[in-house]
Order: structure tokens, then sequence, then C-alpha cells
């Protein structure tokens, strides 16, 4: 016999099998494609504004839209891959 759940709901869920004693032999879970950057737990796009950027903050440990800074005369190293 199988069993099929549909969770549609964008917040996390959880899913028990039971009897407790029950063997499950396999478990498939198919990402959605059409899951919004601000949907992710460690993404924070409030506030977000055009050429912003995502960068890590280590208190919060989400990635918060903030703008880039650039100073062209401390710059040390770029690297963007081989062509």
């Amino acid at each position: 016999m199988a069993t099929n759940v549909t969770i549609n709901q964008s917040a996390a869920s959880t899913v028990t099998i039971k009897p407790s004693k029950t063997t499950v032999s396999s478990v498939t879970v198919s990402p959605s494609s059409n899951i919004a950057l601000g949907n992710l737990t460690n993404v924070d796009v409030a506030n977000a504004v055009n050429g912003q950027g995502l960068v890590f903050n280590s208190t919060t440990n989400k990635f918060e839209a903030q703008d880039f800074i650039v100073d062209a005369n401390n710059i040390t190293n770029i690297s963007g891959g081989l062509f």
C-alpha cells in the first residue's frame, strides 16, 4: 500500500506515519519550482531595493539585502573564474 501526502503551504511541515513500527521504504521530496527568495528561512529581503545584494550577517545568521560598498583603492583580489 502506498500513501501519498501533498502539502499546500509555504511553512515547514512535519508528516508523521503511524503506527510507529511502520517501515518506510522510501521518501521522495520534490522541490517546488516556484519558491520566492524571501520564503527561505535564512534570507531577509524586507525593504530590499534595486541595486542591493545579499550579504551574510553573522549576528542574525541570515543573508540580508544591503548596499555594496566598493572602495577601488582597497581592492586586493577579484576572482571572476576561468574564461
